[in-house]
């Protein structure tokens, strides 16, 4: 009986030293969203979800900021403290977030910024860059737009620098080009559908014509077409904007949009997926996965409607 017994406490502890066993803690990733209400950033954190469901060893925490840049770094706090193994956050604010990455640092917990850069600390940026995106819009402004053009820009939340780079690029790329197109008004939609369309219907009261609006997503550029197709002035206005949201890539396939910018969710997902996976394997993250851009016109609309 006796060496019975020893027999199944050597066993027992043999049990619980044994690598990779059934016991194994998962790795666990806190993930802490822009906001769950911004269409975009949701479309991408089920990417995401979708990418990892299959891993057995993966756990991960959501959380929602819900456009609160205290709050999101309460919820690095709160991962910090939980110790968990790979932090992935989009941030609200660019500079705000840097405290909540530096934390991290000096936790020893790896950051990855998803979709948005930090202005500090050490991390992967896994995204897109937003002056391409407004170059692209430049692009085809500047090859589409007649003569003596004159233009609407509706702008991102101000002091976000990816708005400051969506306009950049597309002044680049049609303003510094063609001299003779004038902007008659530049006012922030704040990212969003309903100020896109308010913002839009008082430039129908104020400007008599008008050849296009450019805006810094694809929510107020659907605000702007649902102003314009309300006081019957869509006709010859294009229209474009950023992200290829379902709703925008419906509106190009009905000739109501002209452009919108590809900002591939599911790539930037499946990109923030793959560098978990390299963290997980002991190696060293990339400082940086670029998913580029990709502009969507009536011509090639149908390949992404697809995806």
């Amino acid at each position: 009986m006796k060496k019975l017994t020893n027999l199944i406490m050597s066993c027992a502890v043999a049990l619980t030293v044994i690598p990779g066993s059934a016991m194994a803690a998962k790795f666990v990733v806190g993930y802490t969203n822009l906001a769950d209400t911004d269409v975009f950033t949701m479309s991408r954190k089920t990417a995401f979800i979708e990418a990892a469901k299959g891993d057995p060893n993966i756990d991960i925490r959501f959380t929602d900021a819900n456009g609160d840049i205290s709050k999101q770094l309460d919820q690095i706090d709160n991962y910090i403290a939980q110790k968990v193994n790979a932090i992935i956050v989009v941030p609200v604010d660019y500079q705000g977030i840097v405290p909540g990455v530096e934390k991290a640092n000096k936790a020893g917990i790896p950051v990855i910024a998803l979709g948005i850069e930090s202005a500090g600390g050490k991390y992967t940026f896994v995204g897109s860059k937003n002056i391409d995106a407004g170059r692209l819009q430049g692009e085809f402004m500047k090859a589409k737009l007649p003569k003596d053009a004159k233009i609407l820009y509706l702008q991102g939340t101000p002091g976000l620098y990816h708005s400051q780079e969506r306009l950049q690029g597309f002044t680049e790329a049609c303003l510094k080009a063609r001299p003779d197109v004038k902007v008659l008004a530049n006012l922030t939609g704040n990212y969003d559908r309903a100020e896109g369309m308010k913002v839009t219907e008082d430039w129908v009261q104020s400007f008599k014509q008008f050849d296009a609006i450019i805006a810094a997503n694809d929510q107020m550029a659907l605000g702007a077409l649902q102003a314009l197709k309300t006081s019957n002035r869509l006709k010859g206005v294009m229209i474009s904007g950023i992200d290829g949201t379902g709703d925008a890539l419906k509106a190009i396939k009905d000739g109501e949009m002209s452009q919108s910018i590809f900002q591939n969710a599911r790539g930037q997902a499946e990109g923030a997926y793959a560098v978990v996976k390299t963290i997980m394997s002991g190696q060293p993250a990339p400082d940086e996965l670029l998913i580029p851009f990709e502009s969507i016109v009536a011509e090639n609309v149908d390949k992404y409607m697809k995806k």
